[in-house]
């Protein structure tokens, strides 16, 4: 339930359009037009570049479709769970939107009979994994 609204106040804050702000982009979200800061955070959420076009979001569950298409195309943060489940360069896992999901993760790993450590390092929540 937390986790729900801590998305739902992420997501709305970053559909929320500012109008003063110039765009470099074109990406509406939900009927507003994102500024580049707005857009540059729902990017960090997703964990991917959300190309220029019209989308539909559902704050309640993330999922995601063309605007004028009901489909869900997917959810958000797909990417990052994707990008999760192969280890970074430096033998992490991550990044992950929240602790709590990193936590979630490294009690994945503790329960195989690793040793995992959830942390954060200035940029987002990881998790590194040694036996």
């Amino acid at each position: 339930m937390r986790s729900q609204l801590v998305l739902a106040l992420l997501i709305g804050a970053a559909v929320r359009a500012d109008p003063a702000a110039a765009q470099s982009r074109i990406v509406i979200v939900n009927g507003q037009l994102l500024s580049d800061a707005s857009l540059a955070k729902l990017e960090q959420t997703h964990c991917a570049r959300i190309p220029e076009g019209s989308y539909w979001l559902n704050l309640q569950n993330g999922a995601w479709g063309y605007a004028g298409n009901p489909q869900v195309q997917g959810r958000l943060g797909d990417p990052c769970r994707a990008a999760a489940a192969a280890p970074n360069r430096d033998g992490t896992h991550g990044p992950y939107a929240t602790m709590r999901r990193a936590e979630e993760v490294a009690n994945g790993y503790r329960a195989q009979g690793l040793r995992a450590v959830a942390f954060h390092n200035g940029d987002g929540y990881y998790v590194r994994v040694s036996r």
